[in-house]
Order: C-alpha cells, then sequence, then structure tokens
C-alpha cells in the first residue's frame, strides 16, 4: 500500500472535515446612512491595505452606500446570482484596491429567502473558493432584517452627538431581539471630544445593560476632519483623497483595532457562515418568501 504523504493527508483531512476556509465576518449597522457607508468603505480599504482579501456585501441603496462611497455603480449583484443569471464571481465588483470586492446586495435578505437550499449552496462554494480574510456587511440604517443579522461580530456607527444616542439605540435593539448571539463593538463618527465619546458611551451602554443584558464595546473615534466631509461629498474614501489626513489616520487605527480583537481570533467557516445568512433569511420569512425552484438559470440552474 502507497504511504500518504503529508500532502495526501492533508486533503484527506480537508475532506473529511468540510471546508476549512475561514473568515472575519463584521456586519456594520447604525442610524446614518451616510456615515455608515463612509465608515465601512474606508474600513474594507483600511484592511485591504493590510494586506487582507476582503468581501463586502453591502445591503445599503443610493445615494449613501459603499459602492458610491467607493465611487463605484455596479449594475449587477446578488439579486442576479440568486435569480441565476449570473454567477458570484461575475457579480462581484473589484473595489479601489487590490483585495476588496464588492457585492451590491440591496434587497439581499429577501433574495437569499426565495433561494432554495441547494442553489444557495452552491452559490456559498464558490463564495469559499475565495478564501476571504473578513466579510464586511454593511447593513440598512434602519430597523430591517438583513444578512448582516449573520456575522457574530457588529459594529454600531453613530454619530458623536447626543441627540442621536436614542436613533442608534433603537438600530442596535432591532438587530439585538432579531439574532442575539452577536458581540457589539461602538465607532463614534466626528468626534470633537473624547470625554464626549467616554460620556456618550457610558449613557448608551447603560441603555443596553439594563435592558438587553449586554454592553457594546469601544472600538474608537474618528475625529470631525473637513477633509472626510469633501471625500464624502466627492464620493471617494478619504484614504485615497487625503490618506495623511487625521480622519483616514484614524480610519487605519481603527483595522488595526479589529484586527487585536481576541475575540476575532477564532474565525468562521465560510461556507457554514454563507449558509447562516441563508438560513437567517428563510427562518425570518418562511411563508412571504417561499422557494422557487424554477427560477434560476445557467448559473446554477
Amino acid at each position: 500500500m502507497r504511504r500518504l504523504e503529508p500532502d495526501d493527508q492533508a486533503a484527506g483531512l480537508r475532506r473529511l472535515l468540510g471546508s476549512q476556509s475561514k473568515l472575519r465576518a463584521l456586519a456594520v449597522f447604525g442610524p446614518d446612512a451616510e456615515l455608515n457607508a463612509i465608515a465601512c468603505a474606508n474600513l474594507a480599504i483600511a484592511l485591504s491595505q493590510r494586506g487582507d482579501k476582503i468581501c463586502l456585501i453591502d445591503e445599503t441603496q443610493p445615494p449613501h452606500n459603499v459602492t458610491s462611497q467607493c465611487g463605484m455603480s455596479p449594475s449587477h449583484g446578488l439579486a442576479d446570482v440568486a435569480h441565476g443569471r449570473l454567477s458570484l464571481d461575475e457579480a462581484l465588483t473589484t473595489g479601489p484596491y487590490d483585495g476588496l470586492r464588492i457585492l451590491k446586495a440591496d434587497q439581499g435578505f429577501n433574495h437569499a429567502a426565495e433561494t432554495d437550499d441547494r442553489i444557495w449552496n452552491r452559490i456559498g462554494e464558490d463564495f469559499t473558493r475565495h478564501e476571504w480574510d473578513w466579510a464586511l456587511l454593511a447593513a440598512p440604517s434602519d430597523e430591517r432584517p438583513s444578512l448582516a443579522l449573520a456575522a457574530p461580530l457588529r459594529l454600531l456607527v453613530l454619530p458623536a452627538v447626543k441627540s442621536r444616542l436614542t436613533e442608534a439605540y433603537v438600530v442596535l435593539k432591532a438587530a439585538h431581539n432579531r439574532q442575539s448571539d452577536a458581540r457589539w463593538l461602538a465607532l463614534f463618527m466626528n468626534a470633537t471630544d473624547n470625554d464626549k465619546v467616554g460620556q456618550l458611551m457610558s449613557a448608551l451602554n447603560e441603555t443596553a445593560r439594563q435592558f438587553l443584558g449586554i454592553e457594546p464595546e469601544l472600538l474608537g473615534a474618528i475625529p470631525k476632519d473637513a477633509l472626510l466631509d469633501q471625500a464624502a461629498r466627492a464620493l471617494r474614501p478619504i484614504l485615497e483623497l487625503s490618506p495623511a489626513a487625521p480622519a483616514a489616520q484614524a480610519m487605519r487605527q481603527m483595522a488595526e483595532n479589529l484586527h487585536a480583537e481576541p475575540a476575532m481570533e477564532t474565525r468562521l467557516d465560510a461556507k457554514v457562515f454563507w449558509q447562516r445568512m441563508g438560513l437567517l433569511s428563510r427562518m425570518s420569512q418562511p411563508s412571504r418568501y417561499p422557494k422557487r425552484h424554477a427560477q434560476h438559470g445557467r448559473a446554477y440552474g
């Protein structure tokens, strides 16, 4: 009998255990659509600049979506994949930096719910083959359910002003009540005072702890920066337009903070994560979005 070489043994182990492609999944929530898009786009670029491979699933809608903030307007997305018109690879849009691919996924929760398990899992095989380091999910800024609920780590992006704290809590509460098995971080945008950020974080934690039994952790703050506003108006990430700006430096620091998160050392199986997105969507809308076995075309029919 031929002795198995190490490579043969590894391949056999992979077949026994299933996919070994691991990723870190981070969902971005918040009450301000524009700030969400700005934060998500720049974090994705900062992570890709570190050499990571990013799949950014953009469930937000124009004009305040991530693709717009990256200066792109893709014509295809998850809807085409779910309905079999395109493969996943054909629907992915190359981002402004190597390693970043964006999947337009507005109404993605509904499209996933309409797709039967077999087809969704086949799409997941294509997703897994990319061997992503990160899946970033940009959730809608309202209380609608989204694919972002599948991420075990969630980032609440909120303006650093007291008047928006209630709106931010409402978004957090809606996501937590729909799917509670996640850890929360908070990122304050347009911050002018570190002491004020600390006070806002304390107020958010007090309410979340009292009514939800959770306590978000502070990821950090992005300072108020005229260059950040200028980049947003130009529909370009500040990391591209003004990489030396204070807000750009803070974005890079937030990416480093995410990498330093101890809970992120345990990565998710990529195929399991994709299946989890489909399962959550179908469980949430079983009667409104029945499975449609005949809808699929050339890509996954």
